[in-house]
């Protein structure tokens, strides 16, 4: 491993900022992309946030301060991923007590709906933004759990932004890719196409005006976000835009606390992100595969009966999540059902129901009401649907987009962190103010009018994030999670299954090619995969999109594993994330 950047000895108070920057993370094939340690351990998207989160858990704090300042630090050091602006959840598992919670801040609706919404899909333009719930969920999850001071939580994050960063290639990757968006807004055009050129990998990235809003931040609390000046001058440019946000839309936003998914897999409990969050998605592929000897039928990317297995099990669990999904605060939604053994016992046989058809979804209404199994009642799970029933719709689309971030954490104390966020596309909507990129939530409600998912006041809109926590014997076994869109439930299935029932090591786990199948008879299918493999889904599926090997589109899985006493992490080949421990 490298030499940890020095930003962990710089730490101490908000005026911190006159230590030199760090240097840029290491680059390299697998520099950083694995760890193991006694203590703690965080893997993030970026080396400066992996450091941040250690820094924190070296100084006394636990793995709550780590995850918040690690993600404030990518905000900055990754501003097309996530950010002040942006909305995700978070898995948080509490040892001494035995407590898990899910923290959702994902960004939500306001009052009034943009009933032209659904015409401008995809387009940058503040319309498609949703009130960003990062700086009120980041901030409870820290203020509710952790240990530190927010000033020092936030102090990494207030030093890389006001002295600089240095760029590594994605970033400028993604500037040169979008600079029509990136270039909107003078104050972002001036940082990062400064005299018409895309910043570069190896530039130093100054962000004064995010400095100064992080720092209000850490002075006022998230009030200095939601209310106030700063709120007024980000509904004056969203509304300039065309949003129908409101200071009363803002003002009016809370981070919601929840009971998480639970299930169980192969002895262990697995705890993940509720609706409308996918968590649902990842327990039912679980549930599918468990009784079935996978190992036994050879490697998927080897076997084609393997294959056939894993395929048909992630095409059945998106169907079923992209027919329910939506806001459960308003609608109802049978996550308890989809999420149940039942349900995956009635879903089976569809498994190996023929691609070139689309895959209806089954009835998870019996089993909704169905009791916990005894792991899972003692951990308070999500129960049945509440709220009124809306008929189910079917998969609309499986797109993927990469503009998310996902972190993990664990501390000496074996508290756990599974947090993902995510700005939705590129730089979001492009929207910029006060150093703030905007997010494009809205985006994400249905095209439809009717269905679980359609835009509706207040509501938040259905996501694929899952982050996720399984546990063995009481403990922590695995904290795990990714970004990637469509990618993100199979990329963390396809972890699971390779580290814990094939036995990799993390990061063997995470090299392996993965595999993204839809209810559309459609598969993506990275390289790798032999030639008799191949050969089965082009038999199987109406369309094949083959990809390179370690592509970015197949997610950005960060895994920390439990073994032997000792915690080995690894981050995905496919992204520029690094692991560090203590």
């Amino acid at each position: 491993m490298p030499a940890r950047f020095p930003l962990a000895i710089a730490i101490v108070t908000l005026t911190a900022a006159c230590v030199p920057s760090a240097p840029p993370p290491s680059t390299g094939p697998d520099v950083a992309k694995r760890a193991v340690a006694e203590h703690g351990m965080v893997a993030a998207g970026n080396g400066y946030a992996s450091e941040a989160g250690l820094a924190m858990l070296t100084r006394g704090g636990n793995a709550a301060d780590a995850a918040v300042a690690s993600a404030l630090v990518l905000g900055v050091v990754e501003p097309m991923m996530s950010g002040l602006g942006a909305g995700g959840g978070a898995v948080v598992w509490m040892q001494a007590s035995g407590r898990a919670e899910y923290v959702d801040f994902y960004s939500s609706a306001g009052a009034v709906i943009d009933t032209g919404l659904q015409s401008l899909r995809g387009s940058a333009t503040p319309r498609g933004v949703g009130v960003p719930g990062a700086v009120a969920g980041l901030l409870a999850l820290q203020s509710r759990y952790g240990r530190l001071s927010r000033a020092e939580v936030m102090a990494p994050a207030i030093r890389l932004a006001a002295e600089g960063h240095t760029a590594n290639s994605l970033l400028a990757r993604m500037v040169a890719s979008d600079t029509a968006k990136v270039g909107r807004y003078a104050g972002a055009r001036n940082i990062f196409l400064a005299n018409g050129r895309p910043v570069r990998a190896g530039d130093l990235v100054v962000q004064p005006e995010l400095a100064a809003t992080l720092r209000l931040l850490a002075e006022r609390g998230s009030d200095a976000f939601y209310r106030g000046e700063l709120a007024e001058s980000f509904v004056s440019a969203l509304r300039a835009g065309g949003s129908t946000l409101t200071t009363a839309d803002f003002a009016a936003y809370q981070p919601r606390w929840e009971r998480p998914l639970c299930g169980t897999y192969h002895g262990r409990v697995v705890l993940t992100a509720a609706a409308p969050q996918s968590g649902m998605q990842v327990l039912e592929a679980l549930n599918l595969l468990e009784p079935i000897d996978l190992p036994a039928l050879g490697l998927p990317s080897r076997s084609p009966a393997a294959f056939d297995v894993l395929a048909g099990a992630l095409r059945v669990a998106v169907t079923d999540r992209e027919a329910y999904v939506g806001d459960a605060h308003h609608v109802a939604v049978p996550q308890a059902g989809v999420s149940s053994k039942a349900f995956a016992d009635l879903r089976r046989p569809a498994m190996s129901e023929p691609a070139t058809r689309r895959l209806a979804p089954g009835d998870a209404w019996p089993m909704d009401a169905a009791v916990p199994s005894g792991a899972c009642a003692s951990f308070d799970p999500a129960g049945p649907a509440r709220g009124p029933r809306v008929a189910a719709m079917g998969v609309e689309g499986d797109g993927q987009h990469g503009e998310t971030t996902h972190l993990s954490v664990v501390d000496a104390d074996g508290n756990a962190v599974s947090l993902t966020n995510t700005l939705g596309v590129n730089f979001g909507t492009g929207t910029w103010v006060n150093g703030v990129f905007f997010n494009s939530a809205l985006f994400n409600f249905a095209r439809n009018d009717s269905g679980p998912n359609a835009a509706r006041p207040r509501h938040v809109p259905a996501s694929t994030i899952a982050p996720t926590l399984l546990l063995r014997d009481g403990r922590v076994e695995m904290v795990v999670g990714s970004p990637g869109s469509a990618a993100i439930p199979p990329a963390i299935v396809e972890t699971i299954v390779y580290a814990l029932d094939y036995g990799m090591d993390p990061l063997q786990a995470l090299r392996m090619p993965r595999v993204i199948p839809t209810a559309m008879g459609r598969v993506q299918i990275e390289d790798g995969f032999a030639a008799e493999v191949m050969a089965r889904a082009h038999a199987r599926f109406d369309e094949v999109v083959t990809s390179p090997p370690v592509d970015q589109g197949f997610g950005g899985v960060h895994v920390l594993l439990r073994q032997r006493g000792r915690w080995v992490g690894a981050a995905d080949p496919r992204r520029s994330g690094e692991v560090r421990g203590h």
